[in-house]
């Protein structure tokens, strides 16, 4: 008899450590929906944002230039996969060599109808730039 109560003891927590890893390993994530639309960068107004609903990626349009005598999107242009966190959003650019995601600052602003973004793409400003999207869909 005191081996079923000992095995069952064992078992329950063990489930119980389980229970509380997966827990803890879940991540503050908030609604895709918030970003759904188009959203158009408010300084230059040359960058577009384009998050679909149920999407895993979105979409950074850039426009384009002539490189080697093509026309081609401007680098960085193109589907990122994503991940919105508390404060965060997580990229992987769907062209890039890495499997690494990285994190960038995020927020998103309901009353101004803005997302607040750390810079993930344009070369000649600092990573710690924050850039701000309004929607315009």
């Amino acid at each position: 008899m005191c081996k079923i109560n000992y095995c069952t003891m064992k078992n329950l927590l063990l489930i119980g450590m389980l229970f509380f890893l997966l827990l803890s390993c879940e991540k503050n994530t908030i609604d895709k929906a918030l970003v759904d639309g188009i959203w158009v960068e408010t300084t230059h107004k040359m960058d577009t944002l384009l998050f679909e609903k149920n999407n895993l990626t979105f979409t950074l349009n850039r426009g384009t230039e002539v490189r080697s005598g093509n026309v081609l999107p401007k680098y960085l242009s193109g589907s990122y996969y994503y991940d919105l966190l508390e404060d965060s959003i997580s990229l992987l650019w769907q062209f890039s060599s890495s499997l690494q995601e990285t994190n960038y600052y995020f927020k998103v602003d309901s009353n101004k109808d803005q997302i607040l973004i750390g810079n993930f793409f344009v070369d000649s400003l600092s990573n710690n730039v924050i850039l701000t999207f309004s929607r315009t869909q």
